[in-house]
């Protein structure tokens, strides 16, 4: 009897502290934001719509509809006190080699089939758009805007998406744009390149995806920059050990399921190599230019 209590007993810690960990997950607050929920909805639909007309959209149905899928799934994993039911998300890919990703104010988001190619499962796909996800639903992308209106600079459609695009395809969306943001503008501080983090690894946890692999991805797009670096990551500042700090939280997380897409992804990387390849940023740009 005395050896059963024990067993039970040791049991019952092993159960506390397991449930002590999963709750030790970092709380990420909300800012607060000039900008009412519509208004970023507003500027994202323009900004969108700059990036379609300027970017070569991809228009693979099957890619597209994988793309859909994971945003889907993650948006659905977003708590409550983050949900914002004037946005609308939308999840696009474009046809350009470089591997980047970003996504605007409301919702719309854009990946690179360069992003698409470099990753190696649908759980590090998950773990970009996750990222990026968050950076939506804690609207970083108006809270840049509002720190821009103190410099007395409009927050205009094309002004918010080069402030969150930034880098070349910054340069290349806001052509005609009369108001220009300077490089302060240009990328996300560490701080809110952090939340991203934590916040997108439990999404993707809630989601059914793991999230070490966001980590994971963010070390391949670091291997695979080359030597001038990767575009994601010149516009996505390195906040700090960004490796280490997803697989901390990652511990401290309960994956809900498995939302392993499996044969579909593999189906679309193959469609992907067969195509003929994506033009740079660079090559668009001075396309344009002529």
């Amino acid at each position: 009897m005395t050896r059963n209590l024990g067993r039970s007993s040791a049991s019952v810690v092993a159960a506390l502290l397991v449930s002590a960990s999963l709750s030790a997950q970092t709380r990420i607050e909300p800012r607060k934001n000039s900008f009412k929920p519509s208004q970023d909805v507003q500027l994202g639909r323009q900004a969108a719509a700059e990036v379609r007309q300027q970017l070569p959209m991809l228009g693979d149905r099957p890619t597209d509809a994988l793309v859909e899928g994971i945003g889907r799934r993650l948006v659905a994993s977003v708590p409550a006190r983050f949900q914002q039911p004037a946005f609308r998300y939308s999840f696009e890919v474009v046809n350009l080699r470089e591997i980047n990703a970003f996504a605007l104010p409301g919702g719309p988001m854009f990946l690179h089939r360069g992003m698409l190619q470099a990753a190696r499962t649908d759980d590090e796909v998950a773990g970009v758009m996750a990222h990026e996800l968050s950076h939506v639903v804690l609207r970083h992308g108006t809270l840049q805007a509002a720190k821009a209106q103190k410099f007395q600079i409009g927050a205009i459609a094309g002004q918010v998406l080069g402030a969150i695009v930034g880098g070349q395809k910054g340069s290349i969306i806001a052509q005609g744009s009369q108001i220009g943001l300077g490089t302060y503008f240009l990328k996300y501080s560490r701080e809110y390149e952090r939340e991203a983090d934590l916040l997108g690894a439990q999404l993707m946890a809630r989601a059914g995806y793991d999230p070490r692999q966001m980590a994971n991805m963010f070390r391949t797009i670091q291997q695979q920059g080359g030597s001038r670096g990767p575009e994601f990551l010149s516009d996505h500042p390195d906040p700090g050990n960004r490796h280490d700090a997803i697989i901390r939280e990652a511990t401290s997380l309960r994956i809900a399921g498995a939302a392993n897409t499996g044969p579909a992804f593999d189906a679309v990387r193959s469609r992907l190599v067969q195509m003929p390849p994506a033009p740079t940023t660079e090559q668009v740009a001075r396309a344009q230019q002529r």
